[in-house]
Formats: structure tokens, sequence, C-alpha cells
């Protein structure tokens, strides 16, 4: 049996979108643009990072300052305008910083097994930070078995000009009532080979490591439980464009660590009112750890920054009528952040001891409760929420004293889809979104990217509002999607020049006096050939003006996109690819006065990558071809460029 007629199991999780609402809805009916990728696409792309995992995404765009970061772009916006879920958990603490940042590449691809994005929406869903959307990751659960059952996994990655070597392995066992996943990894990422043969960018590698542990328990036929560990170590992460554009000796993230533990319980109930009650107990833990030093200069400055993140979370979903039920909670996350800074000499070995990037001991509390409501009517489904949510942020800055900042947000959202037939549906939203000024926009201090940074205790929350139109099909062989929409940005929080300099860097502070919007569609489809090969693609793109300015927004991706071609013959599964981006001109004053950029824009480009399959009952053998065309480009924003020719495989044992 070919792979397109052994996947009907995949396509069926591939048209059921959580994330939307909250609660399990096919694509078809919810009305909102969604995608959802499952454990077979994510093998498929056999990505070396979370951040290169969703690239392809319609409506994402990856921006890369390092080998060892990676941003999405969600509709035009990235940093803390953008919202990460894990697992039904926050992945955004209080220091996410504004513009790129590295943070999602602190979740290995490795232990995946779904990930949904929802574009325009998800602020009434899942709070702050969404302001154009949410994506939302996925970990692999330990499955129930009616029959003892032992899965064993290894895998070996690797790649040309050692530019990967990395081990992973995976136990699983599962009973009737209860069952554990244990895996762990081990990476070295080697420095990134250029294209057209301009060589490696040194120094841009680093070596990682990650561990998970799940434990689920069906302890009565309403009640199930499971426990869960995650982390993951990065060691000496170059800041590749620092080293390369500013002079710097050393300037790398020294560590970077995340760490999570949480509880989960679902409860089923005889109650209309509460037909099923989870709930989620959570400590987060981020750690990075920086290191700087200039060229001939003998001072090394060392940074650490820590936050412990504390959280509960309840939601209760209700069958009111035949026709209508709900989602309804309370979530509460509270920050406590350790922030440390010293000068060392190198050459008297003397510490001076400095002010961290934020307030030491600052604390961040953020608590909300919302409620969803899903009405199916005939051939409609509507869609209504709301959203309050408090934020209470403690600085107690060594040089401006105590400083308690206090704002509330109340948020919307509002979907109809209509289906037409048993194919295809239109629908048409409304939501709007908010983002509360985090410790990264209130206390900051010091150098960040290429300015330096002051307080600002004044600042408001950022506001959305976003409009879309869409249209979805498919059928047994055509599925597509596609979407227009204007999201209205206001109240913004604008780093504002000023015409002081310090330590060579311009200083700015930040004002909620901006307003932009942004505009443009999506489109995504796959076309099954026959029972051995299949067509898809995405097209992606947004046009960005900020109002105040009268210029572009800052950083928005050119269009872009990608098409595939996959076919099967006999046991091997074979891709190839298209990956390609516009030139980008439609600068900001900010862009062009950002290293990391060509002031003339960044031009276009297009990567052809190759990827074959080899498997067999209990292993499979992959080999990649990427870069056949040997391009050197960098995706728009980013401070390193892509790999060049290369070819990358993986090798993989299931027992």
């Amino acid at each position: 049996m070919s792979l397109f007629a052994q996947k009907t199991a995949s396509d069926t999780l591939q048209n059921i979108v959580v994330s939307a609402s909250r609660k399990a809805q096919t694509i078809l009916q919810s009305p909102y643009s969604s995608q959802v990728w499952t454990d077979s696409s994510i093998r498929q792309k056999s990505a070396r990072t979370s951040p290169e995992l969703l690239m392809n995404m319609p409506g994402i765009f990856l921006q890369k300052t390092n080998q060892g970061g990676g941003s999405l772009f969600v509709r035009g916006l990235t940093g803390n305008q953008t919202l990460l879920m894990l697992d039904g958990i926050r992945f955004n603490n209080s220091t996410f910083r504004y513009g790129p940042n590295q943070y999602l590449n602190t979740i290995d691809p490795f232990i995946l097994e779904r990930v949904e994005s929802v574009m325009g929406s998800g602020a009434v869903q899942y709070g702050s930070d969404a302001l154009t959307g949410v994506v939302h990751l996925y970990s692999q659960k330990p499955q129930f078995s009616t029959k003892p059952l032992l899965q064993v996994g290894l895998q070996k990655r690797w790649a040309t000009s050692d530019m990967e070597n990395s081990y992973q392995g995976k136990i699983m066992y599962g009973q009737k009532n209860w069952s554990l996943l244990v895996s762990g990894s081990s990476k070295k990422f080697g420095d990134l080979i250029r294209g057209n043969q301009l060589g490696a960018q040194i120094p841009s590698g680093y070596q990682e490591g990650s561990s998970m542990f799940k434990f689920r328990h069906q302890a009565t036929k309403s009640f199930e439980w499971e426990i869960g560990y995650q982390q993951m170590v990065q060691n000496n992460v170059p800041v590749y464009h620092k080293i390369v554009l500013e002079n710097f000796a050393i300037n790398e993230m020294e560590k970077q660590k995340y760490e999570r533990v949480y509880w989960k319980g679902t409860a089923v109930t005889q109650h209309a009112w509460a037909q099923k009650i989870t709930g989620i107990v959570a400590y987060q833990s981020s750690l990075e750890k920086r290191r700087a030093q200039k060229n001939a200069s003998p001072i090394l400055r060392v940074e650490s920054d820590q936050v412990d993140t504390r959280s509960l979370s309840i939601d209760v979903e209700s069958q009111w009528t035949k026709h209508w039920s709900s989602n309804s909670g309370f979530e509460m996350y509270h920050d406590g952040v350790g922030s440390s800074r010293s000068d060392i000499n190198q050459s008297s070995q003397k510490i001076i001891p400095m002010r961290g990037l934020y307030p030491d001991q600052s604390k961040y509390e953020q608590s909300s409760v919302f409620t969803l409501h899903h009405i199916r009517l005939n051939q409609f489904q509507v869609e209504l929420g709301l959203r309050w949510h408090q934020v209470k942020a403690t600085l107690p800055d060594t040089t401006l004293g105590l400083s308690i900042v206090q704002n509330q947000a109340l948020v919307y959202t509002a979907g109809i889809s209509r289906l037409i037939g048993t194919n295809s549906s239109v629908y048409l939203s409304s939501s709007s979104g908010f983002r509360s000024p985090n410790l990264d926009d209130l206390g900051s201090l010091g150098i960040v990217d290429f300015r330096y940074e002051k307080p600002a205790y004044q600042l408001k929350p950022e506001y959305s509002l976003n409009l879309e139109l869409g249209y979805k099909f498919e059928n047994y062989r055509f599925r597509q999607q596609v979407s227009l929409f204007r999201t209205s940005l206001s109240n913004l929080i604008t780093r504002v020049k000023t015409t002081t300099i310090i330590q060579g860097y311009p200083v700015y502070e930040k004002r909620n006096v901006e307003e932009s919007y942004l505009a443009g569609g999506e489109w995504s489809g796959m076309y099954k050939i026959n029972t051995r090969s299949a067509l898809q693609g995405q097209l992606s793109y947004v046009f960005g003006q900020n109002l105040t300015q009268n210029e572009p927004m800052r950083r928005i991706p050119p269009l872009h996109g990608s098409i595939q071609y996959l076919i099967q013959t006999g046991r091997f599964t074979s891709q190839i690819e298209h990956v390609f981006a516009f030139s980008q001109e439609r600068l900001s004053a900010g862009d062009k006065s950002d290293n990391r950029m060509n002031p003339l824009g960044t031009a276009g480009w297009g990567v052809v990558n190759l990827q074959t399959t080899y498997a067999r009952k209990h292993w499979q053998l992959s080999l990649q071809l990427q870069n056949l065309g040997d391009v050197d480009y960098r995706m728009h924003g980013s401070g390193i460029n892509g790999v060049g020719r290369s070819i990358w495989g993986q090798f993989l044992i299931s027992m």
C-alpha cells in the first residue's frame, strides 16, 4: 500500500484543530486561518531546529540572528509580539525581547508530535502577546496499550563539513492504564557553511543536549493525569554578526537553558456545565548567560538572567444545549527574575559588579479569566469569546527605587463560518489582541542588539484589531485555504532614539506613541496526483505601514513561499522542494540602521532541496541534499546567511 493511501488517519488528524477554540474542531468548521502539522509531517521535514521546522508554515517567516537562534514572524510581528504555547502552557515569559530572539530554539524538534498555528486570533484563547496569532507546539505523549508494549527508538543525524552530529534515544512502555516515555539527545553543530563556495561562517557552531520524561495514568474511567519533565541546555552559542561586524572578540550565549516540570489532570463528569475539566500546574525556568569582550580590550562582560515561572490554569468544557458548548476558565502566571552583570578585568582579575539588564528580584504576575462559546446552527459555526487580563510588575531598581506597574486589558474574538456543501466553507472573523508591557519593556537597561535601552515604567498595553475573510476547501484529492486580512495596531511601544550616546551605542527610550497596520494574505494547498504522488505549497504576503512615522514597519518579511513534489516508489519516498523569497526593499529607518541588513534592501532568493527516505519495518535512512544550486542567500533581517550546498543524513531504528 502506498504512503498516501496509508495516511488516512494522519489526514484526519490534520483536519482537526484544537488551538483555535481550545476545543477540537475540523479546520473546515473553524472561522479562523489554521494550520496543523502532525507527527508524519514533522518527521518528513527532518528539521535541524524547531525554528527551521516551522519556517514553511503559511503566514510564518523565519529570521535567524545566529545559528543558535531563530525567531518566527507571524504575519509580520515577532519576539514578544507573537505568542508561543507548549502543551497548553505559555512559553513566553516576562523577559521575551522585542524583535527577534532565540528562545524557540530551546525546544528540541525531536520531541514534537504536533504543531498548530492560528492566524489573526489567539488573545482570548491564550492571553497576552498574541497580536497577530499563536503557534502551539505539542510534545510527544506515551500511549496506552491493551497489551504490554515496549518501543525503543534510536536516531543519528549528520551533515557534511561536520555541520551536525546528533544522537537521540527514546524508550516508551505502555499498558492498559499507564504509560511512560523517556528520551534524550546530544547534538553538536559545526560552523555553518554558506553558499557559492564562500566558506564557513566562523564562529557559528555550538553544542546542546536535551531530555524529556513523561508518565500518564488512567486512574479511573473519568480521570486521567500526567506528569512531565523537559530540559534543553545549549553551550557557547556565538552571536555571529556581533563578532563579524562589531569588533567583538567574544560575543556569545555562554549558556541557554530551558527547563519545565508540569502536572496535568483531566476529569470527565456527568454534569452539562462541566463535561470536562482540565487543570495544569507548571514550573518553568529559563536561564541565559552571556559573555562579551571587544578586541584589544581587557574587559570581559558577564551577564546572567534567569526567569522562574509558576503557573496554574483551569479549563472547564461545558455543553449547554445540543448546539451550544463553551470553554471557560482562568490562568495565573508568576515570574521571578534574577539578573546580574559584572565586568571582569582580564589583566588584573578585578570584578566590578553592575546592575543587570533587568532589576534583580523583579516579579511579574499575570492573571486572567476567559470564556469561549461555540454555536453550531445548521451550516453555520459561530465562535464568540472574551478575556479579561491583569498584570502587576514589581521592579526593585537599585538606581531608580521600587516601582510597581499595573495594567488591565479586555479583548474579544468573534467569527462565523458557513459550510458550502460538504467540501468547502467561507468564514469572516474579527479579533482583538493585546500585549501587556513586560519586564523587557519596563526595566531593561543596557546594550540590546544595536541600541542602549533605558527603563520605562509608564507604559500601557499594545492592542491589535484583526479583520479576516477566508475560504477553505477539501476533498479526497485537493485541500486548500485562502485568507485575506487587515490588522490595525495601536498604542505600540516604540523605541525612540535620543541624542545621547552611551558606550558607543545610541540611547533609546520606550513610549506608547505609534499606530500601524498590517495587510496581506496567505494561500496553502495540497493536491494528490494519485496514490503515490502529491503536490503541496504555500504563499504568504504581508504589507506593514507605520502610520505615525509614515514609513514601512520594521522587519516586514517579503513575499515568500514554497512548493513541494512528493512521490513514493516501492520503499523509497522522495521530495523535491523549492523555497523562495522575493526581495524586500521597503525598509524603515530602524531597518536601515540595523547592521544585520543591507540599507538598500534584502535580495530575493530561491533554493532547491531534495530528500529521499528508504524505509524498512524497523529502520529507515533519509538523505537531504540542501541548496542544490549552492545559492548564497540571507533571510530578511537575519544576522547569518543560509546553508550552502550540503548533504544531511538521518538513520532511525524503531523496535
